[in-house]
């Protein structure tokens, strides 16, 4: 039986999660089987849903440790759940010290923690540009970086309402790491247009939005992290 690192409401929470799930949603899985199972993790996942971090959540065979917007937490009972899953707060739009260094905090301790590239729910459904955090995670900690594409989540009130199920795909690739122990701004840069780019080739060309037409460069500084394990 897996060691529990998080709160126990936290499998509650998922248990519950997945009884729903089964209800309203109709999910397509592909590659959990990249999960790295032990030491720190950094979960990226696309963001078009209040769904996709409690997705990831539920189905990833890895205890996660996630951010929530610091206005979740002063939301009555939701505020309380949030608390009680484990997640932390973050300021959406600026640069937030506290959650970075909670986010240290998680790796540095062995865990697996859950971001949003993007900062922010994508309104439209399609990809937006992927800030930087990730990839300053993954330099800082030596964490691998698990591309994950969800989407699908923004039919949900719709189909609610109508008594359909959602039909939601979630697909996870494979992880990746910063080759470049020192890079300057614009690599960093470049290696989270990769990171995307990686996401972006897990999901249809009309969600690709500001990735719409680019493609992956060798040279993006990434490298994979379970081919450079391999030949270490």
């Amino acid at each position: 039986m897996n060691k529990r690192t998080r709160p126990l409401f936290y499998y509650f929470g998922n248990w519950c999660l997945r009884l729903v799930f089964r209800v309203i949603l109709r999910v397509e899985m592909r590659g959990l089987e990249n999960t790295p199972r032990a030491g720190a993790l950094i979960v990226a996942i696309s963001h078009s849903s209040f769904i996709d971090p409690l997705i990831a959540g539920a189905y990833l065979p890895r205890d996660l440790t996630p951010m929530a917007k610091i206005e979740a937490f002063s939301w009555p009972v939701i505020g309380w759940i949030i608390k009680w899953y484990g997640a932390f707060p973050v300021r959406r739009g600026e640069v937030d010290l506290s959650a970075f260094k909670n986010s240290l905090r998680v790796l540095q301790g062995g865990g697996a923690l859950v971001i949003a590239p993007e900062g922010h729910r994508s309104e439209t459904g399609k990809l937006q540009r992927g800030r930087e955090g990730a990839i300053m995670l993954s330099l800082r900690t030596g964490a691998p970086i698990l591309p994950v594409a969800v989407w699908g989540g923004k039919a949900l009130w719709k189909n609610l309402a109508r008594l359909r199920r959602t039909e939601i795909k979630f697909f996870v690739g494979q992880p990746v790491i910063p080759t470049n122990p020192q890079p300057t701004r614009a690599q960093i840069a470049a290696m989270s247009d990769g990171l995307m780019l990686r996401i972006a080739e897990m999901m249809p060309a009309e969600l690709h939005g500001y990735y719409a037409g680019q493609s992956r460069s060798a040279s993006d500084g990434l490298a994979d992290f379970q081919a450079k394990e391999a030949a270490r």
